[in-house]
């Protein structure tokens, strides 16, 4: 299955992405009933950017919701964190590890285009999610833990230029 990467730019999109959210806010949390999903999405929308995953019949079949935060761990557009709140995909999707490493890929490239403040790049797990937490310590580093809404969670981070290096990602991509 393949699939396209796209930020998230009109009404239409929104749309697309809030209404993907909701039919599969179980695989965000699944404790995350309509209402947290849309409380989420009102607190968080406003200073987040989103990539949207797109089959080849222009269906959102996932997605990418990030946002940049400054030292002080507040929204900062300009801020040095760039702290990526969820990757989503459909379940479908789920066992091309390609598409992963492609999204991943096409995150990272963005963050560096849209942001040259950014030094870190942050990502949080549930504690008790294997998976996840495998996974990201592939490419970044424990640096906490926390209690989060949905349960213990590990803060994950890396430096840009270490993920940038990891991806094999050109610094000439600006």
């Amino acid at each position: 299955m393949s699939a396209h990467f796209r930020p998230c730019l009109t009404d239409d999109d929104y749309v697309q992405f809030t209404r993907f959210f909701i039919e599969n806010r179980l695989d965000f949390s699944q404790s995350f009933s309509l209402n947290d999903t849309l409380l989420h999405i009102l607190q968080t929308l406003q200073d987040s950017r989103i990539i949207l995953v797109v089959s080849n019949q222009d269906q959102v079949v996932g997605w990418g919701h990030y946002q940049y935060l400054g030292a002080d761990e507040e929204p900062d557009s300009q801020g040095e964190i760039a702290f990526i709140n969820s990757v989503i995909l459909a379940k479908a999707y789920r066992r091309h590890s390609l598409l992963f490493l492609r999204g991943l890929r096409y995150l990272t490239k963005q963050i560096y285009k849209e942001n040259p403040a950014v030094k870190q790049v942050r990502f949080h797990a549930l504690s008790e999610n294997a998976y996840l937490n495998r996974l990201y310590a592939k490419f970044t580093r424990v640096i906490g833990e926390r209690e989060g809404d949905h349960g213990h969670e590990h803060i994950y981070a890396t430096s840009l230029e270490e993920l940038m290096a990891y991806l094999s990602i050109s610094k000439d991509v600006r």
